[in-house]
């Protein structure tokens, strides 16, 4: 009963298991925004939805999943639905997009992340985030690209 007091994301986990935090990686904050501003909102919902896999957070992971897709679709929607005569600068979506993120990632993951770099985890590359953005955007690009077509 005691030991629950001292248990860490990386000790116990959700369902059961234990993991060290040297068994795994978390995306920084950084990584999480870098994805954003490279891959959508979507990219960065995928590594925060890494990041609560990882530490055990399964529900948590669907969540931030299913509401960055949410976000992204609600984006392009949007985007689609001004008008061309306005003149408004791709930085007018991604920029808001960026600042929600980062702030949501330091909010809901930032002491988990902090957390376990204490306890001697280690933190993934921002370079496989940016990696990781691009495969997301070229997949979310794949799948818009026939809608849009649609409409034109």
């Amino acid at each position: 009963m005691m030991e629950d007091i001292y248990k860490t994301p990386e000790s116990s986990l959700e369902n059961g298991t234990t993991a060290s935090s040297a068994d795994y990686q978390l995306y920084k904050i950084s990584g999480i925004g870098i994805a954003t501003f490279f891959g959508s909102m979507l990219a960065g919902g995928f590594l925060m939805s890494r990041n609560y896999k990882k530490l055990g957070k399964d529900a948590a992971a669907m969540k931030a999943l299913v509401y960055s897709a949410l976000a992204t679709v609600a984006v392009l929607v949007i985007s689609f639905l001004i008008p061309e005569d306005l003149n408004i600068p791709n930085l007018a979506f991604t920029i808001p997009q960026i600042i929600v993120m980062v702030q949501l990632a330091k909010k809901k993951q930032g002491n988990d992340i902090d957390a376990h770099v204490a306890n001697g985890g280690a933190l993934a590359s921002d370079w496989k985030a940016f990696g990781i953005s691009l495969l997301v955007i070229v997949a979310l690009m794949a799948a818009v690209f026939p809608i849009a077509m649609m409409f034109v």
